[in-house]
């Protein structure tokens, strides 16, 4: 006996510091890289836009950057702001009519909208006539070390080798817009359109089919980050909107588990927390838990009491009962509703039900004439029965 103790000892403190290996392990590992898209103001991965939103203040000195982390119509709540742009970047951007409608209204006012993604779906895109095509490569292969140049239209924004990514990140270019209100800012080394302006009322809409370009990892690889600032250079130097609802993994709220994970104090913290809590379960439940009985859950039996009635009444045909009984619960759904006394003089009643019920006098007097007769009758058939059912029943539908 002592001797089964001791092993179970033994093993349990060895699950418990294999446990704690694991959690230290995990803590202090080297993350690998995410290169997942994201987009996020909040996020240094290499396709986050964590520098790209730092470096706002730089292109747009003293002006206030605001965030928004909801659809634009509950962002602008029909308030259209005035001298403002409005930066959105992702992959691909899909907005529902009534944000479509507030983004062109916000532009049409004299804002400045630039939106950067490989697909624009919806109103906007209907709009303006958009269509996207990738610049696919030989055998579909993405990932081959092919790569692709933009260039400015703008003969002052140029550069003379141009800015070179991988074509597996940006191979999206622009195959039809409205070349009517269209102006081409920037095009690859194909010829093919990547960056355009389009006039609407008094503002505008700059379009890049893109975004991977405006990412942490271009700001930093190369010559590319002179791309970034030059596009959104376009953009007058006033108050700017950052975008965050329209992102692949958006919870449109910073959350404190987000924050706590991301934190490796707090993240140290938290996984020592559920270390302890495992152990506790894990020592104390041999002590506390106790078996727990099972509680059939209460049947509901109204159902059937109200079928055995009925089928009774129905047996016996006695009518006369069944409407003293229907008329007995009106008077009591008149005092439970609407506090009436039933035992006073009746036309005080009935005008007191009439006004607080809204069904009219006529018909509440009708109701209590054939009530009140109940009591000097025998019996009734069927049909008087039905009749006085409905008299009931319109009560109990039209009354407030």
């Amino acid at each position: 006996m002592r001797f089964s103790s001791r092993k179970e000892k033994i093993l349990t403190w060895a699950v418990a510091i294999g446990l704690l290996l694991l959690i230290i392990a995990a803590v202090f590992a080297p993350r690998p890289i995410d290169w997942s898209y994201s987009f996020s103001k909040n996020d240094k991965i290499p396709f986050g836009n964590n520098l790209v939103f730092e470096s706002l203040g730089d292109l747009f000195p003293e002006k206030e950057i605001v965030t928004s982390w909801t659809p634009p119509h509950a962002f602008l709540d029909n308030k259209i702001p005035l001298n403002t742009n409005f930066i959105y970047i992702n992959g691909r951007i899909k907005t529902e009519p009534e944000d479509a409608e507030e983004i062109l209204k916000t532009a049409s006012a004299g804002n400045h909208i630039f939106i950067a993604a490989e697909r624009i779906f919806g109103a906007l895109a209907d709009t303006f006539k958009l269509e996207y095509k990738p610049d696919l490569l030989p055998n579909m292969d993405f990932f081959a070390s092919d790569s692709v140049g933009f260039y400015f239209s703008n003969k002052k924004l140029r550069s003379g080798f141009g800015y070179w990514y991988s074509r597996w990140m940006t191979r999206f270019y622009f195959s039809r817009y409205d070349t009517a209100r269209t102006t081409v800012l920037g095009h690859d080394n194909k010829g093919n359109t990547n960056y355009i302006r389009i006039k609407f009322g008094d503002g505008y809409f700059y379009l890049h089919s893109n975004p991977v370009a405006f990412t942490n990892y271009h700001l930093l690889s190369r010559n590319n980050s002179e791309y970034i600032f030059k596009s959104l250079s376009y953009l007058p130097a006033q108050s700017t909107v950052w975008d965050e609802f329209y992102k692949p993994r958006s919870m449109h709220q910073e959350g404190l588990f987000d924050y706590i994970l991301d934190n490796r104090s707090l993240r140290l913290a938290w996984y020592t927390l559920l270390f302890g809590i495992i152990m506790l379960m894990f020592f104390g439940s041999k002590r506390v838990q106790r078996p727990i009985p099972v509680i059939k859950r209460p049947q509901n039996t109204s159902l059937s009491f109200i079928e055995t009635m009925a089928r009774l009444y129905y047996r016996r045909h006695d009518h006369l009962d069944i409407a003293r009984k229907r008329f007995t619960y009106f008077l009591e759904f008149l005092r439970s509703r609407y506090f009436i006394n039933t035992a006073v003089d009746e036309n005080r009643i009935i005008s007191e039900v009439s006004r607080k019920s809204g069904v009219s006098e006529r018909s509440v007097a009708a109701l209590f004439s054939m009530g009140n007769r109940l009591h000097n009758l025998k019996q009734i058939s069927q049909e008087d029965l039905e009749q006085f059912n409905r008299q009931i029943e319109f009560f109990y539908n039209n009354c407030r």
